[in-house]
């Protein structure tokens, strides 16, 4: 699950075409689908912030955080190469 943050970073770095939330929201989910979850940030991603989590693909890098239910996330930020 992405932050509100997380969901303004990437419309940021990740511009959508389309018009609209849902496209951007979509457009977010494919990415945090395809992206592989790892204990080990990108080296173009590494920063002072400490996480658990990362989920990362080839362009970019969600720092996840415990949510408050057991075994959800919730992605931070978004973060491009």
């Amino acid at each position: 699950m992405p932050s509100h943050h997380c969901v303004v970073r990437f419309r940021q770095r990740r511009p959508v075409r389309d018009r609209g939330g849902d496209a951007v929201a979509d457009a977010l989910i494919a990415a945090l689908e395809e992206a592989h979850v790892t204990r080990w940030p990108p080296a173009w991603a590494v920063n002072d912030r400490t996480t658990e989590l990362w989920a990362v693909t080839d362009e970019l890098a969600f720092p996840l955080e415990r949510s408050g239910t057991p075994g959800r996330w919730v992605a931070t930020t978004c973060l491009s190469r």
